[in-house]
């Protein structure tokens, strides 16, 4: 038997969702019984990048649970909207090998920084 349930965003964190730590408190709202998570945005007027994209780790880590999203306004589904294109894009880092540096005292550490 499938058991279904609404989770009020607003209800446990308010209208504003910052941090992938609140995020993930989210799975402690659901019932161990449950196979379909409603997860309902309404009054909820922001959330961080780092919150959604810990909702997005949570959507795809937890497949044996159907995860919906609904009453969402404009700018969380912009926000949710950029951090799913951000995923996709395959990250590219500026220096592929940084150069490293070993100091065996601060004098040779301050010497370094005064030359460069």
């Amino acid at each position: 038997m499938l058991m279904k349930q609404t989770i009020r965003l607003y209800d446990i964190f308010g209208s504003d969702l910052f941090s992938r730590s609140r995020a993930s408190q989210l799975l402690s709202n659901v019932d161990v019984n449950t196979d379909e998570v409603t997860l309902d945005f309404t009054g909820v007027n922001f959330i961080s990048r780092s919150f959604a994209d810990e909702l997005c780790n949570i959507i795809e880590d937890n497949k044996h649970l159907k995860i919906s999203l609904s009453g969402q306004n404009s700018e969380v589904d912009i926000m949710l909207s950029r951090v799913r294109e951000g995923r996709a894009q395959e990250r590219k880092r500026g220096i592929a090998r940084p150069r490293m540096y070993e100091f065996n005292n601060m004098e040779s550490l301050s010497s370094f920084l005064l030359n460069m």
